[in-house]
């Protein structure tokens, strides 16, 4: 995401920079495992991008499986920190569904196996 979404939403800029983020965040993840970096950026649909629901999963489908997963492993981190305002919840759950498909194939089973098994490595490290 480029500085110019982030000025095109200007009623939910907070949550937008926290995605634009945490995508970063998850690209250095990838890069510092010794993974070739991931191109994480998502291309977030014109106007209000929590009124876009559909065009917003779909853009955040694009991006990479390996971002994605970052994306939720970190909003799921956040979520235990603190709650979480209502944009930055609803742009998790964006992502969520946009890994629940692109990743797993709409198989919620698969999902929740590998966020235990992720949730279960976080912890032991």
């Amino acid at each position: 995401m480029d500085a110019q979404t982030l000025d095109r939403t200007t009623d939910h800029g907070g949550s937008l920079r926290w995605i634009a983020c945490c995508v970063s965040l998850c690209a250095s993840h990838w890069a510092g495992a010794g993974e070739a970096p991931a191109r994480c950026e998502a291309d977030l649909p014109e106007g209000h991008v929590l009124a876009e629901r559909s065009s917003t999963i779909a853009a955040l489908e694009r991006m990479p499986e390996s971002c994605l997963k970052s994306f939720a492993i970190e909003c799921s981190e956040s979520a235990n920190r603190q709650i979480m305002d209502m944009p930055s919840a609803a742009i998790c759950s964006m992502g969520y569904e946009a890994l629940l498909r692109k990743g797993f194939a709409g198989d919620f089973h698969a999902f929740m196996d590998w966020w235990r098994t992720e949730r279960r490595e976080a912890i032991a490290r």
